[in-house]
């Protein structure tokens, strides 16, 4: 099977320039430019938001026609002998097994009133969450868990279908089920829904950003299962007719990964210089999460890693910041070099040798 990440998370001044692109753009000029119109009506939408956990994404892709069950990190497939933080030894462990074949099942079952053709693969997200993995949240100080947050079937032809993943978690509830079982869903924690008025998103930033310190301020997943202490954020997501899925987070301060004068943004900030701009993107928190993914992937992090943080850190950095390098008016090639060299001070006192 191709390994297939799970799908990027955007900025919710990302999802605003979408929506606005699609609903004003009325196609080409006759020199192949893109023509709006800009007074058009944009759409209200849902949102529905669930706690966004700090641990390790991690996933299972199941090969509906040989059997297959592999566990997977974002970015690679795992084995016990290269693992990470032992998701992969879970997977493969009775326990383990046990529960994953009844997760499998379920989800063909939830897939069967969507799918219009014969299901190839099955793939759950979820975040590993524990001590091992990173322990500064407070559902890190909490036992090993698996948490779906995400449900995906691959169709004959090539087409995929993501699976509520409340109605799996109804499912598995109806199973009867053991104390000792790893596996939590997303869904089962406290949830929030938000109206977009995307004529006015600005209307929606105070609430996004009440909701979003709350959590901060205390993990309900974690105070659900008996923990108390910081919370990471919230992911939004919405199913558009013709945008599709459409996600977005919002992190408390303490885990953004960008300065800015609000922790939710519309439009990307104007910075100052090269200087500035560095400055607000290499946050503690980018620079941390770039080195628990190298630690995630390699099992240390040494000197011989050091191109492979650099350029971790670089390519999150264009990802969700080259709308504000532009805004900026900088050179994008000076600015890396600025980038590369703060984090590589950053990172070299913390090698492992």
């Amino acid at each position: 099977m191709k390994l297939r990440k799970f799908s990027e998370i955007e900025q919710f001044r990302h999802v605003v320039a979408d929506v606005t692109h699609n609903a004003e753009y009325i196609g080409q000029d006759s020199n192949d430019e893109p023509m709006y119109e800009r007074s058009r009506t944009k759409p209200v939408l849902t949102f529905h938001g669930t706690v966004k956990l700090h641990g390790s994404n991690c996933g299972v892709a199941f090969d509906v026609l040989s059997g297959e069950v592999r566990a997977q990190s974002h970015f690679r497939y795992l084995s016990v002998a290269d693992d990470n933080f032992g998701f992969c030894a879970w997977v493969e462990s009775r326990e383990g097994a046990a529960d994953l074949w009844i997760l499998r099942l379920l989800v063909l079952s939830a897939a069967l009133d969507q799918a219009t053709q014969a299901i190839d693969a099955i793939r759950l997200f979820g975040e590993w969450c524990g001590p091992q993995v990173y322990g500064k949240t407070a559902i890190g100080q909490l036992p090993l868990r698996w948490v779906v947050f995400g449900a995906l079937v691959t169709l004959a032809d090539g087409k995929e279908l993501w699976v509520p993943v409340e109605k799996v978690a109804a499912a598995w509830k109806a199973q009867v089920r053991s104390d000792g079982s790893l596996v939590n869903f997303i869904t089962d924690f406290p949830q929030y829904t938000i109206e977009i008025d995307f004529n006015e998103p600005e209307a929606s930033l105070d609430e996004l950003e009440r909701l979003t310190l709350e959590v901060e301020a205390e993990c309900p997943v974690a105070k659900a299962l008996g923990g108390s202490g910081i919370g990471e954020g919230i992911v939004w997501v919405c199913f558009h007719p013709k945008l599709g899925r459409l996600t977005f987070k919002t992190k408390g301060a303490k885990h953004k990964g960008t300065k800015n004068s609000r922790i939710v943004q519309i439009e990307p900030e104007v910075l100052a210089s090269m200087d500035a701009f560095t400055d607000a993107v290499l946050t503690e928190s980018r620079l941390e999460q770039g080195y628990g993914i190298i630690l995630a992937d390699h099992g240390e992090v040494t000197m011989q890693h050091l191109g492979a943080f650099l350029k971790w850190v670089g390519q999150d950095v264009l990802k969700e910041e080259s709308d504000t390098l532009e805004a900026s008016g900088l050179e994008r090639k000076q600015v890396m070099g600025r980038i590369n060299n703060r984090a590589k001070q950053w990172l070299l006192p913390r090698l492992a040798g």
